[in-house]
């Protein structure tokens, strides 16, 4: 339990911000887990609504869930990194507030670790749902990335992913902790993703053991909305620009500092290269788009 010795295998980062809506669902299906030996670390991003009665309530209820709440709001990548901090168990989870999972999620993913210890990150198949819990259609992630090398695991990981939930299955956390993990820019989910296929595989567990919420006040409902993005990510004007510069140097720092052989190194290097110039006419629209912010040009 949370309050004793004991390190529970499973460790679970539950980052919240005025999630009365859809808490109380979201933990009971945590708790309804088959597998029960994990902790739940709530980080509490200075909510204004019912978020932290509920919280406290759920404390009472079950030693196992540790609750903390911030004074004022630290963004949605610093409340990811809170609520990942005190773990210390062998293996680690993100539990989105409105997003419900099945009840052998951990239990299912957990077997897949325990049996294969070149997985790094094991996730199942999500449903979308609405607001109001409603099946909405199947997601296929399409990233059940066994490649043995790194080189293969990074490229299709960048070639394929879209709507990522990845990150919601169970993680090394070890290795996670090696990672940059979530930080305050656009797409750092899909950043992170991408190095973890640098420190080892992906399982795709064939059964349905997640559930993606959208909703109008999802992060996930309008991706192209930069004002929605810089509220959720608490980003300032200047860090909204040259987001797809800013996500490829982060491919070539994870790629750097990562245990691979320098050889896989190279081809990445290449590879991203490659990924650069497919992208040159994004890149050099938010050359310019940064230049006209700095400098006032009439570039068109």
């Amino acid at each position: 339990m949370a309050g004793s010795s004991h390190i529970p295998r499973v460790s679970i980062g539950l980052p919240v911000y005025n999630g009365e809506r859809y808490l109380e669902e979201t933990l009971n299906s945590v708790l309804r887990q088959t597998y029960t030996d994990f902790v739940v670390y709530i980080s509490d991003n200075a909510s204004t609504d019912k978020t932290e009665e509920i919280c406290r309530q759920f404390v009472d209820q079950d030693s196992r869930i540790v609750y903390e709440r911030h004074p004022k709001n630290i963004g949605a990548a610093g409340n990811y990194e809170r609520s990942f901090l005190p773990a210390k168990s062998e293996f680690f989870r993100w539990q989105n507030a409105d997003d419900p999972i099945e009840p052998t999620l951990i239990e299912k993913c957990l077997k897949v670790l325990d049996e294969h210890s070149d997985v790094v990150l094991a996730y199942g198949k999500t449903y979308i749902i609405d607001d109001n819990g409603n099946f909405v259609r199947k997601y296929d992630d399409n990233l059940a990335l066994m490649q043995d090398t790194p080189y293969q695991r990074f490229k299709t990981c960048l070639e394929n992913i879209r709507l990522q939930n990845l990150m919601y299955g169970l993680i090394r956390r070890d290795l996670l902790a090696q990672t940059a993990r979530m930080k305050a820019y656009i797409s750092a989910d899909i950043n992170l993703i991408a190095e973890l296929t640098l420190y080892g595989k992906i399982y795709e567990v064939p059964e349905h053991l997640f559930n993606r919420r959208i909703h109008e006040e999802s992060s996930s409902w309008d991706m192209k909305d930069n004002d929605t993005l810089q509220k959720f990510f608490n980003l300032s004007k200047k860090n909204l620009a040259l987001q797809t510069w800013r996500n490829i140097y982060q491919y070539y720092k994870s790629i750097n500092k990562s245990p691979i052989l320098i050889n896989q190194k190279i081809s990445l290097v290449f590879y991203l290269l490659r990924y650069s110039f497919w992208r040159k006419n994004i890149l050099t629209s938010e050359l310019f788009e940064c230049l006209q912010h700095k400098f006032g040009m009439g570039i068109k």
